[in-house]
């Protein structure tokens, strides 16, 4: 196999083309275009140098497609790895993003595969990218894996309507080739093969009505810097300023690189993420691109190019105030973006911001996971947003299986069955892992036994068994157990507060505390309400009447501290405009269901109170 990956590199400019079949790519951010097992696609009779067939074949190198086969492979299934990459690895390796995100407290999460992968390169928080690269490679020829790299011009193939048998691509090695697979894994960052076979996805914040994802990233490599002079500039100045480890500094370094001012619009620099190399250098992340489509290639190459020409800015500033950064110099940058959000699946069941943050484990779980809640900017005026920080939440199979389309098919990684909250917490690379270990398992369990994965994953035997195998290979199931929930849970606005955080509209921070006794502005209630309506009732339009009533009820003070005066107007406007105007007066709220209170509270409005208005209005009009 090894010598088959290197024949697909040195042939690869070879002169395919001839050999190409009529119709559209896919995975360039091109429409799909999906052909019958049995066809040609042109209609003609194709000329295929091979085909074969496999129990289980993954499609992309990304961390979590290679765990995935591994894992199917060390059950006992043929398993065959394509990707269009040259290299495996995916984020970590062609993306450069060598500080992991993990759970290690008050254990590690995320052991199995994973911990296999991480004692390799190390076991710290940051890794080199090279040994990261080989310890991938390590573990797919020491599983057997069938392993193709470079492929081109890759279709989903179906069976018959709905069912995904393999895919076809063109290798510079193979010539025109066929994989079959009876079952399928989908481990490419963006879904590309689920989406082109016909599951259904979510964009960014669209399920919650709002065209929103987080920022993208260039992870860039810096050689000169004094990392013992940054670390002890780090320790002096304390925790507060950044946290300084033996292979990685994280931190917001005293607001400096905040306070950066970008030559080009579209870009921002945020706190700094260090990794250093075995060779010295360190990779940089932290510096932000916006108005990327992470769909569309030419899209992440002219975003690419705008952050690689800013670059060598950013160091002459961080050289300036930065311990340890005096010398340094640009020294590279990761060949592609790290994106951090694009499709989410339609799942046969979806991991909600309501699991985590009731820190729900339950027994058909198959990995744990419980890194903060904490979202990337969405533009460049925000600063990101913690929800939460959970204790812990499980993750399970019917999470990574279309609830409609292709029966035989396991999505891994940040595109499974996340919704837009809870993906803050679950897109982190180590839980993605533990997950995929489990889809490989089950997938190999699901190709011997002849059961669809769909099937497989919401079958409550076919899980349980899962989960025993996953314990002998010595995967962490969290116990089953009742847990508090997150957050001030004993508080009067508390089940409020969880309403409005499920679509993103409150964060309880890194403390869990979201200051529910905290005064409330007039503006920012107009606003809150604006953003109810648009995240609960797709209603975007009525924001602009919302703040002008709320405005008008306070005699133009945006500012002023909310009373019962002003929130009855705001409350009921937005109500009328929903379709259903309750009665004039507090005690009409009251009737409608809008508020508790027959009679207006006195005095200030606290968050609190502001928060079960607006999440009573949530919900208003339901069943109604």
């Amino acid at each position: 196999m090894r010598r088959l990956r290197q024949l697909a590199s040195t042939l690869a400019l070879l002169a395919w083309l001839a050999a190409l079949l009529p119709g559209l790519a896919w995975g360039q951010g091109e429409t799909a275009l999906a052909v019958r097992a049995e066809e040609s696609g042109s209609g003609a009779p194709a000329s295929f140098q091979t085909t074969q067939t496999f129990d289980v074949l993954v499609f992309g190198s990304e961390p979590e497609a290679i765990v995935a086969a591994v894992a199917a492979a060390e059950e006992g299934a043929s398993v065959a790895l394509v990707t269009p990459d040259e290299r495996v690895g995916g984020l970590f390796v062609r993306g450069e993003l060598n500080v992991l995100d993990l759970k290690t407290q008050p254990r590690d999460y995320q052991l199995g595969l994973f911990d296999r992968w991480w004692r390799r390169v190390g076991r710290q928080e940051a890794f080199d990218v090279g040994r990261a690269e080989a310890a991938f490679q390590e573990l797919l020829d020491e599983a057997g894996v069938t392993q193709v790299t470079s492929a081109e011009e890759v279709r989903p193939l179906e069976a018959a309507p709905g069912e995904l048998s393999g895919i076809e691509f063109l290798s510079p090695a193979m010539g025109r080739t066929r994989f079959l697979g009876r079952q399928v894994v989908d481990g490419t960052a963006d879904a590309d093969l689920a989406a082109a076979a016909g599951a259904g996805f979510t964009f960014g914040w669209s399920a919650f009505g709002v065209e929103q994802r987080m920022a993208d990233t260039l992870v860039f490599r810096v050689a000169g810097v004094d990392w013992g002079s940054l670390r002890r500039g780090v320790i002096e100045r304390g925790r507060g300023y950044a946290v300084a480890k033996e292979a990685v500094v994280w931190g917001h370094f005293g607001g400096v690189p905040a306070a950066y001012q970008p030559q080009q619009p579209g870009l921002r620099l945020r706190g700094l993420n260090l990794g250093r190399q075995d060779d010295g250098t360190v990779l940089v992340n932290a510096l932000l691109i916006y108005g990327v489509d992470p769909l569309d290639a030419e899209s992440k190459a002219r975003g690419r190019r705008r952050a690689l020409a800013e670059v060598p800015a950013v160091i002459a500033y961080l050289a300036e105030s930065i311990p340890g950064f005096a010398d340094a110099t640009f020294a590279g940058a990761a060949e592609e973006l790290y994106v951090r959000e694009s499709r989410h699946l339609r799942a046969a069941c979806v991991l909600s911001a309501d699991d985590v943050f009731s820190n729900r484990v339950t027994p058909f779980d198959v990995a744990a996971g419980g890194y903060p809640l904490d979202a990337q900017t969405f533009t460049p005026h925000d600063s990101g947003f913690v929800f939460g920080v959970p204790e812990i939440y499980g993750g399970r199979l019917c999470m990574m299986v279309p609830a409609g389309g292709p029966a035989d098919l396991w999505v891994v990684g940040r595109s499974a069955g996340y919704d837009p909250v809870a993906f803050s917490s679950a897109r982190v690379v180590p839980f993605g892992m533990a997950m995929a270990e489990a889809a490989g398992v089950a997938a190999a369990r699901a190709a011997a036994l002849g059961v669809g994965a769909r099937t497989a994953a919401t079958g409550p035997d076919f899980v349980g068994e899962v989960r025993a195998r996953l314990a002998e290979r010595g995967a962490y199931l969290p116990d089953v157990a009742p847990r508090s929930s997150v957050g001030p849970h004993q508080h009067d606005a508390y089940e409020a507060f969880r309403t409005l955080v499920s679509r993103g509209l409150t964060v309880a921070g890194y403390d869990n505390d979201p200051r529910l006794d905290e005064p409330v502005t007039v503006l920012s209630f107009a606003y809150l309400l604006s953003n109810v309506a648009t995240r609960f009732h797709d209603r975007g339009d009525i924001g602009s009447t919302l703040v002008e009533v709320a405005l008008t009820a306070a005699g133009g003070e945006a500012s002023t501290p909310l009373d019962a005066a002003v929130a009855h107007e705001v409350v009921r406007s937005a109500a009328c405009a929903l379709g259903d105007c309750p009665l004039d007066g507090w005690e009409g709220l009251a009737a409608a269901g809008l508020t508790s209170d027959a009679s207006p509270p006195g005095g200030r409005f606290d968050r609190g109170q502001a928060y079960a208005l607006a999440a009573a209005l949530a919900t208003y009009g339901a069943g109604r």
